[in-house]
């Protein structure tokens, strides 16, 4: 594993500090049903937006994992977690799932009210499982060490 640089590790600590303060946000509507999601225009926002915020920022410490590895970057978000499997910079069943959030992204960027809530559902109940275990494989994998 080639070791990061020091603006590599600080973008991503200052990434994970974001995606932890995000998830605490997000607990905030762990009881979220869907008749307040549908008609609540700002619940809706908020929490669309905190996830898609998360996602971003994950997606974000991939590319610099992989640009810190000389991979080169892959054309669509769920490939960038599946180059870090493939890589063995994570453990792929958790770049597997990691993928899934790409997709999750580019659905809210649709107005399918019901397709999203389904995955937002899933999301909020696993309270952003694989995100901290991604957060976790970082720190133990010692990328961030000096």
């Amino acid at each position: 594993m080639t070791p990061l640089n020091t603006i590599q590790k600080t973008s991503i600590i200052k990434r994970i500090d974001f995606i932890e303060t995000e998830l605490k946000d997000l607990d905030e509507y762990r009881n979220l049903d869907f008749a307040t999601y549908s008609k609540n225009r700002k619940v809706r926002r908020d929490v669309e937006r905190i996830i898609e915020n998360i996602v971003n920022a994950v997606i974000d410490i991939g590319k610099i994992i992989l640009a810190g590895e000389e991979i080169a970057l892959p054309d669509t978000y769920r490939e960038i977690f599946i180059k870090l499997g493939d890589s063995g910079l994570i453990d792929a069943r958790l770049a597997a799932g990691l993928s899934g959030l790409a997709r999750l992204r580019n659905i809210l960027a649709h107005q399918y009210l019901d397709i999203k809530w389904e995955m937002i559902k899933d999301f909020i109940a696993q309270g952003g499982k694989e995100v901290k275990l991604f957060l976790d494989a970082i720190r133990n994998r010692g990328l961030l060490s000096a």
